[in-house]
């Protein structure tokens, strides 16, 4: 009895949380990966807005911030989807960092043309525009239309023993100054990349 109560204690019981640590990160691991396919798509479609890409990310992970402490019915629909909004929106702000992959500087000065008072990677008639590469970025025209963006959400860890163990393993082994921000708040970041074809002509900002 008394080696039993050891091995539970030691081997089975942080073997049985750490399990559940990780399929909760799994879990958040899929919503985050959607977000961030939504995300690039709606960035697709509005010149690739940075903006406009962390507000669809923000909207794709309300469903993880809906507090269910009361029922929900047709009077507080709205307000609960309005704070889950509002508490990911937040959360996202502090806690997540978003970089665009592609199409990168290079591509960028490779074809940008002004356009309506702005200078765009054109996205009209691709099939019919020359597919040679860039001087710059070695990349055709067609391939920087192609929207690519990364996520890195810094997601809370929630289970006890679990949690100090995982962040202590982290803190040792993973160096990147922005991550181990996430381990001294608690967290553990989780990347994400959200892939699209442009469908309006890419913005160039300075």
């Amino acid at each position: 009895m008394i080696e039993f109560q050891v091995v539970a204690l030691l081997a089975l019981l942080p073997l049985s949380l750490g399990t559940l640590q990780l399929a909760l990160l799994l879990v958040d691991n899929h919503h985050l990966d959607h977000a961030a396919f939504l995300a690039a798509r709606h960035g697709a479609v509005r010149h690739g807005n940075m903006d406009d890409m962390r507000r669809a990310y923000a909207q794709a992970l309300s469903t993880l911030y809906v507090v269910s402490d009361t029922p929900l019915d047709r009077s507080n629909v709205l307000g609960r989807v309005a704070t889950a909004y509002a508490a990911a929106t937040a959360d996202i702000a502090a806690h997540a960092r978003v970089r665009l992959l592609s199409p990168q500087r290079d591509a960028q000065a490779d074809f940008a043309r002004l356009r309506g008072g702005h200078r765009v990677i054109p996205n009209d008639a691709l099939e019919f525009r020359s597919a040679a590469p860039g001087a710059r970025s070695g990349i055709s025209l067609q391939q920087a239309n192609v929207l690519r963006v990364e996520f890195t959400f810094c997601r809370p860890l929630v289970v006890p023993f679990a949690r100090q163990l995982l962040l202590g393993t982290m803190r040792m082994v993973d160096h990147d100054p922005w991550h181990q921000r996430c381990y001294a708040a608690g967290r553990i970041p989780v990347r994400s990349e959200g892939v699209a074809p442009m469908q309006s002509d890419f913005r160039v900002t300075s």
